[in-house]
């Protein structure tokens, strides 16, 4: 594709990435950006991503321009090739269903953070569209930046860029991977490695794990209603302790016997970038971890989670853990219930999945488990894959393999 021409990409959602996205893509010449977001008014017409103290500080900051912000997608379709979703993985359906109607053909629709089975969702919303009418679909494995949005529709924070973008795609194509891996790299000016198939993202350690291993660490004799001083909270990942990082080893192995067991039905299937959490820490974010000694100081030392708060709410007194965040909302229904599934599903236990599962949902308001199972009346509202018709594990890596150009298994 030629990169002198001008791309329009829509940016939806008001999250800490969206700001990022708007103001790295909209500093750039060759991009327009639209935004989709429930408040308009309130963002400004240009946003500024402050890089100072990251590893991007020489880069200065990024001003970017928006070209039409709206609530109303039907005003921000027209004309735009890439889509990109930007809010947590609970909203990922609801923005999908309201922007379909205005993707053309010929496009892509995809999102920062593919966590909750981003593919199944697309799939159950655009149906045979994707396939008649070229529409590829995309996610990628973590948000490119740890960020944090200083005031909001005006200025982000960069704290933490990746090394790489992990990135899935489906169908998967030669002109499209490269085609999306050109767009990406001029929007995030960091390198695209396209990963074989979106279980590689959907199963690998990330925030499903990490936030409920964590808030579970600080938080596990909370009985919902004590008050702390906000001075004693500490931070996420720079405060992390050995029981923390203990439970996130715990999840970790949950999902590393998922992997095996997969692999052990469909050993040519490709699982390659599902690795161990310590691992992928280090290798996405390289000279930024200080310690590679063991999970605790990899958190601790990694400068890409420097400064980050566990996100708390306000009470008379003093502040409780923030239970309506999308630490719970997005990496419980979205997270641990589909690790839960894929578990069931392989024929294996998930005992850290399922503690954390109770743990969680017991401030939730809802029962996704019941005595080791899935609750079928919430599992509408999760991303298990059983909730979008998959019944067998089979059925599961056969849908895999024919949407990303995988040999058949």
């Amino acid at each position: 594709m030629n990169t002198q021409e001008v791309t329009q990409i829509c940016v939806c959602g008001g999250g800490n990435g969206s700001h990022v996205t708007v103001a790295q893509v909209g500093s750039k010449s060759n991009f327009k950006v639209n935004l989709y977001t429930r408040k308009p008014e309130q963002w400004k017409d240009q946003i500024t991503g402050i890089t100072k103290n990251s590893i991007w500080e020489h880069k200065g900051d990024y001003i970017g321009k928006i070209n039409v912000k709206s609530s109303d997608p039907s005003q921000l379709g027209k004309g735009t090739k890439l889509w990109i979703i930007g809010g947590p993985a609970h909203v990922h359906e609801t923005i999908l269903r309201q922007i379909a109607p205005y993707i053309e053909a010929n496009s892509f629709v995809g999102t920062l953070f593919a966590q909750g089975g981003f593919d199944w969702m697309a799939k159950s919303v655009l149906g045979d569209r994707i396939q008649k009418e070229n529409i590829t679909v995309f996610g990628l494995l973590n948000i490119p930046w740890l960020c944090k949005i200083k005031e909001y529709g005006n200025e982000v924070r960069i704290i933490g860029p990746k090394t790489g973008l992990y990135t899935a795609l489906t169908p998967q194509g030669k002109e499209n991977k490269e085609e999306l891996t050109s767009l990406l790299e001029r929007m995030f000016e960091i390198p695209v490695i396209i990963v074989p198939n979106f279980l590689s993202l959907t199963l690998t350690p990330s925030n499903q794990i990490i936030h409920p291993g964590r808030v579970y660490g600080v938080f596990s004799q909370w009985d919902g209603k004590q008050v702390f001083n906000p001075k004693d909270v500490p931070l996420f990942y720079e405060d992390m302790d050995d029981f923390s990082a203990n439970m996130l080893e715990l999840l970790d192995a949950d999902i590393q016997n998922i992997k095996a067991a997969i692999l052990k039905k469909f050993p040519n299937f490709d699982l390659d970038n599902v690795l161990p959490l310590k691992d992928r820490i280090i290798k996405q974010y390289g000279v930024q971890v200080g310690d590679k000694t063991n999970m605790r100081t990899t958190f601790s030392t990694n400068k890409g989670y420097a400064t980050v708060a566990i996100p708390m709410k306000q009470v008379e007194g003093g502040v409780i853990p923030n239970t309506d965040a999308r630490i719970f909302w997005e990496d419980v229904p979205y997270g641990l219930c589909i690790l839960h599934d894929m578990g069931e599903k392989v024929g294996i236990q998930t005992p850290a999945v399922d503690k954390m599962i109770y743990w969680h949902q017991k401030f939730m308001g809802r029962e996704y488990l019941i005595e080791g199972k899935l609750n079928p009346e919430f599992i509408n509202q999760t991303g298990c894959p059983t909730r979008y018709g998959f019944k067998t594990i089979e059925e599961i890596i056969s849908y895999s393999s024919q949407t990303t150009g995988s040999p058949k298994l």
